[in-house]
């Protein structure tokens, strides 16, 4: 009997320490020191090498006072742990200035935040397996 308990731990021990470890990340945003509402923050987890899968996003949405909460794609609360490339970015839809009607494909949108900060992001945070709440960016629009 005994033996059956340690292979069931040694599986589950296993299959616990296989998996992308993910922990609670939160912050907010800010440009030129005001919140940054409705922009969408992403975490992407940096490569470790050529050809290595870096992990699944996770993304946030800022509220008026610019505090987002991040969630990945697969339904966990938070980020994978450790480093990440971070994008913000806040777009918003160029209507026309008349009763015409949208180009074929919809009015062209346009991002608000600096490419510096999403495109051609420099901004990166390393998650603690711990989590986080002062997930902070102080952005600039110069």
């Amino acid at each position: 009997m005994r033996p059956r308990w340690l292979l069931g731990l040694a599986i589950a021990l296993a299959a616990g320490c296989g998996g992308k470890r993910f922990a609670p990340v939160s912050g907010t945003v800010t440009m030129d020191g005001k919140p940054c509402a409705n922009a969408t923050v992403t975490f992407s987890p940096a490569r470790a090498g050529k050809g290595v899968e870096a992990g699944d996003s996770s993304v946030g949405k800022t509220n008026e006072k610019g505090e987002y909460t991040l969630r990945a794609a697969k339904g966990q609360n938070g980020a994978q742990v450790g480093k990440h490339r971070v994008s913000v970015t806040r777009v918003n839809q160029q209507a026309g200035d008349s009763d015409a009607r949208p180009p074929r494909g919809g009015w062209p949108v346009g991002d608000q935040i600096p490419k510096r900060y999403n495109e051609n992001s420099e901004l990166t945070f390393d998650v603690p397996s711990g989590g986080t709440d002062k997930a902070n960016f102080e952005l600039k629009s110069r």
